[in-house]
């Protein structure tokens, strides 16, 4: 298990959910008569990043999935890792249904490790399972238009 494992588990698990992936709005592209999500579209909406540079652009939600700094445990051999997700909403949805919350939900259920045991789903990467550890609620954004709300997720990364 390395580190890139659990972030592209990660970004597996997450893109892979049509539930989440309607809440997000991703749309679909006709593709020889199928209708399909494209995997640049959910790139444009699914951000390996700390910041979506372009919110003014249009209103589709957006989740920025990103790594905190780790932090040390009692044991020497052992760190505590941590993701962060923000949902980006526009106010508008959001106070149509809460668009955050069922959000983070979603989240939660899909990555949270008891979650995914009481399902028979396997850890989100090879052996490490993610943590829901908090959220950040009514986090600052750059716009007034917008809302952005936090997840907090961790994991044992093994030094060797």
């Amino acid at each position: 298990m390395n580190l890139k494992d659990i972030t592209v588990g990660t970004f597996q698990v997450i893109v892979q959910d049509n539930v989440l992936l309607d809440l997000l709005e991703v749309p679909y592209t006709d593709v020889n008569g199928k209708k399909t999500r494209l995997m640049k579209s959910i790139r444009e909406q699914i951000v390996e990043d700390k910041y979506p540079s372009d919110l003014i652009e249009d209103n589709l939600s957006r989740l920025c999935v990103y790594e905190l700094p780790s932090t040390p445990t009692l044991n020497p051999n052992v760190e505590k890792g941590w993701i962060e997700i923000d949902i980006y909403t526009t106010k508008e949805k959001n106070k149509v249904d809460r668009r955050v919350l069922v959000v983070a939900e979603r989240l939660i259920c899909l990555l949270d490790n008891e979650n995914r045991k009481k399902h028979n789903l396997p850890p989100v990467s090879s052996g490490v399972g993610l943590r829901y550890y908090n959220r950040l609620a009514n986090m600052q954004t750059d716009s007034r238009e917008w809302v952005k709300y936090g997840l907090v997720f961790n994991y044992d990364f093994i030094r060797i």
